[in-house]
C-alpha cells in the first residue's frame, strides 16, 4: 500500500472513531445535578468523576449546592433536574407539594450526627444540657435528635437556650465560647472538637433517634421527559455508591477536590455512613417521627404521611434489583 492510502485510511480511521466519540456523546441525556458541598452526597460526585453515570448515558452537568433548602430550591425552580435532600429537607418537600419526587437514598448514618459540648460547660450527661445554650439549626435532623435527648433526660422542650445557626458556624460559635453546645454533623463535630484541643468532647452520637443521608430526588418534568431513564439512574447511583463502599480511600480523595478540603475530612465522615440505598425499618420509623416533629414545631403546614410518597421509590427499587442485585453486596 502506497504511502498516501496509507495516511487516507489512517484519516478514516480516526474521523470514524472521533465521529462515534461525538455520536455517543450527543445521544447522552443532558443531566443538571445539584451536588451539596458534604460528604454525605460522595456517591454522587465520584460517580460522576468516575464515568458511572456517563456509562449509563448521562451527559452530567455538575451545580454545587450549600443546602437540602436549597436544593429544594432548585430542584421546585427548574434550575437543575437531579439533587439530594436530606431526610427532614424531604418531609418539608412533600408537605409543600413541591414537583419532584423520591427514587433511591443515596446514604444512611445518624451516627453522623452529634451532641459536642464544652468541656468547661460541666456537661456529663444530657440532664446537664439543663439551662445550656445549644447552637442547633432550626428544622433539621440535630434540631430533631436534640428534642428527643431531651424528652428521654425527662426534661421539658424548654430547658436549653436553643441559639440558631448553620452547620459552619457552630463550630466558631462553640469555641469562642458563644454556646456551651452544638447540636450538628461531621465533619464539623470532630473539626471542632480538633481545633478545641482536648476541650470538648462529644456527648453522645444520634444514630439512636435520628436518620442521616438522605435521597436521590428527581423533577416531575425530567422524569416525564425520560421515562426510561429513571431506572437507569437509580442504577448509576448504586453502582456508584458500591464504588464509594468498596473504594473509600480513593472515593475520599476525589470527593475531597469538590469539597476543597483534605481527603483525611471526607474520611472521617465515611466513617459515620453508610452508602446504602434501600430504606429499612429504621429509616421508616425515623421518617414518620421527622413528619411529625416538623408538624409539631408547625415547621410544614399539613401533617404527612411518608409511606404515601414512596410509590414510585418501591417500583424503580424493585425494578433495579431484579436487574442490578450486585449492587447491594
Amino acid at each position: 500500500m502506497g504511502s498516501r492510502s496509507t495516511k487516507l485510511l489512517i484519516a478514516t480511521i480516526l474521523y470514524t472513531f472521533v465521529f462515534a466519540g461525538a455520536v455517543s456523546a450527543q445521544e447522552r441525556v443532558k443531566v443538571r445535578f445539584g451536588i451539596l458541598t458534604t460528604a454525605s452526597q460522595a456517591a454522587f460526585y465520584v460517580g460522576t468523576k468516575k464515568g458511572i453515570f456517563a456509562k449509563y448515558g448521562f451527559d452530567v452537568q455538575i451545580q454545587p449546592l450549600a443546602t437540602g433548602v436549597q436544593a429544594n430550591q432548585a430542584l421546585a425552580a427548574g434550575q437543575v433536574d437531579w439533587s439530594g435532600g436530606g431526610v427532614e429537607s424531604t418531609v418539608v418537600a412533600w408537605a409543600t407539594k413541591l414537583p419532584f419526587k423520591v427514587y433511591s437514598m443515596y446514604a444512611k448514618g445518624g451516627d453522623s450526627y452529634g451532641i459536642l459540648v464544652r468541656k468547661d460547660a460541666n456537661i456529663t450527661s444530657a440532664k446537664d444540657l439543663k439551662g445550656k445554650r445549644v447552637a442547633v439549626p432550626q428544622g433539621t435532623a440535630p434540631a430533631q435528635g436534640l428534642n428527643q435527648v431531651i424528652q428521654e433526660a425527662g426534661l421539658p422542650r424548654d430547658a436549653v437556650q436553643r441559639v440558631n445557626a448553620n452547620f459552619g458556624n457552630m463550630g466558631q460559635m462553640l469555641i469562642t465560647g458563644g454556646v456551651d453546645a452544638m447540636a450538628g454533623l461531621e465533619p464539623f463535630l470532630t473539626l471542632t472538637e480538633e481545633k478545641m484541643a482536648g476541650q470538648a468532647s462529644i456527648l453522645l452520637r444520634l444514630g439512636k433517634h435520628v436518620q442521616g443521608g438522605g435521597f436521590f430526588l428527581i423533577t416531575d418534568q425530567w422524569a416525564a421527559a425520560n421515562p426510561t431513564k429513571v431506572a437507569d439512574a437509580v442504577a448509576a447511583l448504586w453502582e456508584s455508591q458500591q464504588w464509594v463502599r468498596q473504594n473509600p480511600k480513593e472515593a475520599a480523595a476525589v470527593e475531597a477536590e469538590f469539597l476543597k478540603v483534605e481527603a483525611r475530612i471526607v474520611e472521617v465522615t465515611f466513617k459515620w455512613l453508610n452508602y446504602n440505598p434501600l430504606i429499612d425499618n429504621f429509616t421508616s420509623q425515623s421518617l414518620q417521627k421527622t413528619a411529625d416533629y416538623l408538624a409539631t414545631e408547625k415547621l410544614i403546614p399539613t401533617p404527612v404521611k411518608p409511606a404515601e410518597h414512596l410509590v414510585d421509590f418501591e417500583r424503580i427499587v424493585r425494578e433495579v434489583k431484579a436487574k442490578h442485585p450486585k449492587f447491594l453486596e
